[in-house]
């Protein structure tokens, strides 16, 4: 298991942008960073259960237990954050419907977040968001697509899948699926 999540590490965090955001800013696009934070904060306090499978290649492992290190395990999700200031005009918005919006990236932008969608509940919670992630340079090449469940306000699970490729050497597939309860 220590292979598996040091491995993942390394292909999850590893070569990540994260500039930084003044939080008194308006926020032109859906709130991801404050709406992760929020959660964060909310998990810390409630210390649920969980149970996460993590595969990479063909191994696979299942791991229950209540100690989680909430803003390591939800990393990625804050780094999806597309309300930076040099993003502004980066994002087409598409209203969906009166539950959805999503944010694409504009052709000709170089930007690791390609994609961002946001499904509310009736009480105009986010209840689903998915994001896409690609990174690609001459060393590697990475790909991530990003789950985060809710129900009645709260995390219920989240998933990141995706490959990671060296220059050299075959794709590395990866999956990360965990429940919340």
């Amino acid at each position: 298991m220590k292979k598996l999540l040091f491995g993942l590490l390394l292909i999850t965090v590893g070569c990540q942008n994260s500039p930084k955001q003044a939080s008194s800013k308006p926020q032109t696009y859906f709130d991801l960073k404050g709406y992760v934070e929020s959660q964060i904060a909310m998990l810390k306090k409630t210390n649920p259960v969980v149970r996460k499978e993590v595969s990479v290649n063909e191994e696979s492992e299942t791991l229950v237990t209540p100690k989680i290190d909430w803003t390591k395990e939800l990393e990625l999700f804050l780094q999806a954050d597309i309300n930076k200031p040099a993003y502004t005009q980066s994002y087409f918005i598409d209203t969906l419907s009166a539950n959805t919006v999503s944010y694409r990236l504009r052709q000709g932008e170089h930007l690791p977040i390609q994609f961002l969608e946001v499904i509310r509940d009736e009480q105009n919670r986010p209840s689903k968001i998915k994001a896409t992630m690609l990174e690609k340079n001459y060393l590697f090449e990475s790909e991530k697509i990003l789950t985060l469940e809710s129900t009645d306000g709260r995390l219920s699970s989240y998933q990141i899948e995706g490959f990671q490729q060296l220059f050299i050497g075959d794709p590395k597939p990866f999956r990360i699926t965990t429940l919340v309860q």
